[in-house]
């Protein structure tokens, strides 16, 4: 049997983004402890010499996704330079973030260094990289570890007068800020990480065009007119799938009439300022939606973030790191007119502004407001950027903004296992890897192709499941997760090298490793169905048969919930609103601090990401009116 094993660098989700910090820091350190996690003990295959030696040493680390490499450049005992070779963790996430942390190990000569907050497994990578680095080139990383340093200090008070001052510079922050600075107005982020980004660059799928210009020519001479793909016939089939019972306006659905209908403006004025888009093969499932560059699953959606940033900073913008927002400020008649932040290294601003935008995020990682306002999975951990704690929303409350769409079913998507060390997204693998999927006892359990998210949601609360869950493929599989040309993406070869993907000879070895004691039942069930070409008993059509003359492989994982789709009252215009519907003057939101756009209009979510960008979109129009 042939099973692949590593030890893994141990601690939270890697997010966030240090695209063109550049100056960008102003007034706020970078310091600040995070959690630390467990080292790998993955070692490169150098032999070290027997006493520190002068010179370039690689070292390699496991990271969120995969390895890590780092070069330190060793002379007279001391690191005189510490860089990163290469890092495959996620674009404008662990990809910006690791030469940061390498630049902070370097100008401190300590492996303690602060970990950048948002992206502490990446940081934790390069931190056990350099360390592989040390120990090949004959020292012992120890000698190197100085402990955690004292928080920064020094700070000062600062005071910024501008038009509008953004509390969040995630998906729907940038946009918005992007889209007012070019309209002339004086602008400012405030971002309690270090990096910025927000959830932005975790997403994967196509964007929203309805009506681009884009679009049409994307599509001119390779689909016909019976997709539907125009603004009118996609409201048309919204329409139809919303629940009359949860349905507030009459079978009318503002909230998406508002975000369709500036989707191909926002991509239009997206594409027209340089930001790529991927024109990807027909795909079944996406039909004419173009994804961001490079495409699905591949890192589009994080270039992009890190063009606005460069955008914000090149029209004369300021995001300030490292700064939580701690309350509104207000004027003579209480009307709200900017915003407090606390920083790192003591220092605090005041930040006077005609216009106040939350765009914080979520609270999927507040498991006392999940608790709350979720009580089905309180005791779930979710998949998420570790910014999203409510702060906007909690925020929002004290000014008598409402909250609404709460308590409703939340999807989920599959990650691998955390025993692993990180919880890796392959939430396409039930298309990237033809097979099956089964439960602790090898069973299948439901239609994980059809409603996808709401299937794996189902499963992971459902207990009868046993909290355990496999894909199960062959070679044919093996080699389309690897490589998989329909959805144009190598993003899960990492299952490889990570060792997730583990190969054996025979099912019953599988069936011995993981106790799955039904799966030999369950592989032919579901061969009997392929060869008949027949559904099962989930309706799953057109099933792949699974071949085990080569053996089978093996990928532990498991449904994990994501984001929380209730969040702040806005109107379709993005002023909060209050529980009588008035709105708080001055007051605006978009992104996940709004929940989903969706489920606003009485409908399950299902563009989390697009109404975050379009949402960001219309509030920058809406200020600019406003404004005026």
């Amino acid at each position: 049997m042939e099973l692949n094993r590593r030890d893994f660098l141990k601690g939270t989700i890697a997010v966030g983004s240090v695209a063109a910090l550049g100056g960008a820091m102003a007034g706020c350190s970078k310091s600040g402890a995070e959690t630390k996690g467990e080292e790998s003990t993955e070692k490169s295959s150098v032999k070290p010499p027997d006493s520190l030696t002068d010179g370039k040493w690689v070292g390699k680390a496991m990271g969120h996704k995969d390895y890590l490499y780092a070069e330190v450049t060793i002379d007279d005992s001391k690191i005189a330079d510490a860089k990163i070779l290469r890092n495959d963790d996620t674009i404008g996430i662990g990809s910006v973030a690791g030469p940061m942390m390498a630049q902070r190990i370097l100008e401190s000569g300590n492996l303690d260094a602060d970990t950048i907050s948002g992206a502490t497994m990446t940081s934790m990578a390069v931190r056990s990289a350099i360390s592989d680095a040390i120990t090949n080139a004959g020292g012992n990383p120890a000698d190197f570890s100085l402990g955690t340093p004292e928080p920064a200090k020094g700070g000062t008070a600062q005071t910024a007068d501008v038009d509008v001052v953004f509390m969040g510079a995630g998906t729907s922050g940038l946009v918005a800020a992007t889209r007012l600075l070019e309209n002339g107005y004086k602008v400012m982020l405030l971002e309690k990480n270090d990096i910025p980004g927000g959830s932005m660059c975790m997403t994967y799928s196509g964007v929203l065009s309805a009506g681009s210009e884009l679009q049409k020519n994307y599509s001119l001479g390779r689909f016909d007119d019976s997709i539907g793909m125009s603004l009118d016939a996609r409201l048309e089939a919204v329409k139809k799938r919303v629940n009359p019972e949860l349905n507030r306006f009459n079978g009318e659905i503002p909230y998406e009439a508002a975000m369709y209908e500036n989707s191909g403006k926002m991509v239009d004025w997206m594409h027209d300022m340089g930001i790529g888009f991927f024109t990807m093969g027909v795909n079944p499932y996406y039909g004419t939606t173009p994804y961001l560059a490079p495409g699905c699953y591949m890192g589009g959606c994080g270039y992009a973030m890190q063009f606005l940033v460069d955008r914000i900073n090149a029209l004369g913008g300021q995001i300030v790191y490292g700064a939580k927002v701690t309350k509104f400020i207000k004027d003579n008649d209480g009307k709200i007119a900017g915003l407090l932040a606390e920083c790192k290294d003591g220092g605090s601003w005041t930040v006077n502004a005609r216009a106040v935008c939350l765009t914080s995020g979520g609270f999927a990682a507040n498991q006392d407001m999940i608790k709350e306002h979720y009580p089905e999975y309180g005791e779930f951990s979710f998949n998420c950027a570790p910014g999203s704690t409510g702060d906007g929303i909690v925020l929002a409350q004290a000014e008598n903004a409402a909250i609404e769409c709460m308590g409703r079913d939340l999807g989920a998507f599959l990650s691998t296992t955390p025993q692993a060390g990180s919880r890796f997204e392959i939430a396409f693998a039930y298309r990237t890897t033809p097979g099956i999927m089964v439960n602790a006892t090898g069973d299948q359990f439901g239609n994980v192709n059809g409603n996808n998210h709401a299937e794996l949601s189902k499963a992971v609360r459902d207990s009868s499941n046993g909290g355990k869950f496999f894909i199960i493929t062959d070679e044919s599989g093996a080699v389309t997760t690897m490589k998989n040309d329909e959805w144009s993406t190598t993003e899960y070869k990492a299952l490889f090298s990570r060792g997730d993907m583990v190969h054996f000879d025979t099912v019953q070895e599988a069936i011995d490793e993981y106790g799955i004691d039904n799966l030999q039942q369950t592989i032919d069930t579901h061969n009997a169905h392929a060869k008949a070409g027949e559904e099962d008993e989930f309706g799953r059509k057109d099933l792949p048969l699974i071949n085990t003359h080569g053996g089978i492989w093996v990928c532990p994982c498991i449904p994990t919930f994501y984001l929380t789709t209730g969040g702040l009252a806005i109107d379709p215009s993005c002023h909060v609103l209050t529980e009588d519907r008035e709105p708080i003057a001055n007051l605006y939101a978009a992104g996940d601090v709004c929940g989903s756009i969706e489920e606003k209009d009485g409908r399950g979510y299902g563009y989390g990401f697009d109404a975050a960008m379009i949402y960001g979109y219309i509030m920058a129009n809406t200020i600019t009116t406003d404004l005026a």
